[in-house]
């Protein structure tokens, strides 16, 4: 059993590298998973009472020339934070940690800007501006060489992939604007990709697009279960290719499952897609109880026999107690790791909780 924190670098300069990896080893972690890529947000570091913003397609590291064809990361960190991060992967092998990667992969609004016959496509055939279509080869590379360039550089002893599967319809950072809500198995579609790298995906398996984009429009049933299996073939790709890059250098690769099963059924969650993987992620967000079981249960299947790591975020509700009960749940439900989220985010009231939360994971 594992037990990691998630963190951000600005933390670290915050913080201090060194005293970070202290906090979360005294709170119980046995890894830190450092964000090396992220997605645009606003961030409020409670323990700190500051701000900092995320820019699209953040990278926390330089990216070398080796790795890289057409595609490579447009928006890098300033120096402090690149610094930062590598100020981390040593002083977490001082303070006992493993170093995870937490690499949000595919969605990158200016990768997507520079190189727009890439990206994935909204049911309707409208071009997102954040997410990389994983069917497409020149994407599937560039993950690739993400995953390579960081490996090189930070040696970690485990990549957490985020966004390695096709794009669902609503990412949190990304703003709907909906006065009549898709609801349901029409939301899930919504989603879906059938851009030109798609369609020849979708033949080469042996299916008609066009039947299969007609089928999945109609309803929920018997294309929506072709449309899964043709998205998992896809994200298999992708997972695929980031495991044959961090088995060269020793390390161990999870892709990161989240929201609604339905709809992560449709980004290609399924144990075809993940049989290359060493692990997977499931995230739990601030469910509690049966419907934590529920949303584990239903996201774990999807994840064949790989072993899971179940995330589950920190809530003011969610005290020592009941943070330490969510714990068990979820492990009792057949988790064999757990991440807390977000040792970056959370209040310096809610670190005994964390520490509860650990130790439960470690109780008989």
């Amino acid at each position: 059993m594992t037990v990691q924190v998630f963190c951000y670098p600005e933390d670290a300069v915050l913080t201090g590298a060194g005293p970070l990896c202290e906090l979360a080893a005294g709170l119980g972690a046995d890894a830190i998973a450092v964000a090396v890529r992220y997605h645009p947000a606003r961030r409020w570091f409670a323990r700190h009472g500051l701000v900092r913003h995320s820019p699209p397609g953040i990278t926390y590291f330089r990216p070398a020339d080796t790795w890289y064809g057409r595609l490579r990361p447009v928006t890098v960190a300033g120096d402090e934070e690149i610094a930062a991060v590598h100020a981390l992967r040593e002083e977490a092998t001082r303070h006992g940690l493993a170093f995870h990667a937490w690499m949000v992969m595919l969605h990158d609004d200016p990768v997507v800007a520079a190189h727009p016959g890439v990206a994935a496509r909204t049911f309707d055939g409208t071009p997102t501006i954040h997410a990389l279509c994983p069917s497409h080869p020149d994407v599937v590379e560039y993950a690739a060489a993400l995953v390579a360039d960081v490996c090189e550089q930070l040696r970690p002893d485990l990549v957490e992939l985020e966004s390695a599967l096709y794009p669902a319809w609503d990412p949190s950072y990304v703003i709907s604007l909906e006065l009549a809500p898709l609801t349901g198995a029409a939301r899930a579609i919504a989603g879906q990709c059938f851009c030109t790298a798609c369609v020849r995906l979708i033949k080469e398996l042996g299916h008609d697009p066009a039947e299969l984009e007609r089928r999945a429009r109609d309803g929920a049933g018997a294309g929506a279960a072709e449309l899964s299996a043709v998205r998992a073939s896809g994200a298999r790709r992708v997972v695929a290719a980031a495991a044959a890059v961090v088995q060269k250098y020793g390390a161990a690769v999870r892709p990161l499952i989240f929201g609604d099963p339905e709809a992560a059924a449709l980004q290609g969650a399924a144990p075809v897609a993940f049989e290359a993987a060493d692990a997977v992620g499931v995230g739990c967000d601030v469910r509690t109880g049966p419907a934590l079981a529920e949303r584990f249960g239903a996201l774990a299947s999807l994840a064949g026999d790989r072993p899971l790591l179940a995330s589950l975020n920190w809530t003011p509700g969610r005290t020592g107690d009941a943070f330490a009960a969510d714990v068990r749940t979820v492990i009792e439900a057949g988790a064999s790791d757990i991440a807390l989220y977000n040792l970056s985010l959370v209040p310096e009231s809610a670190l005994p909780d964390l520490a509860a939360a650990a130790r439960a994971a470690r109780t008989p």
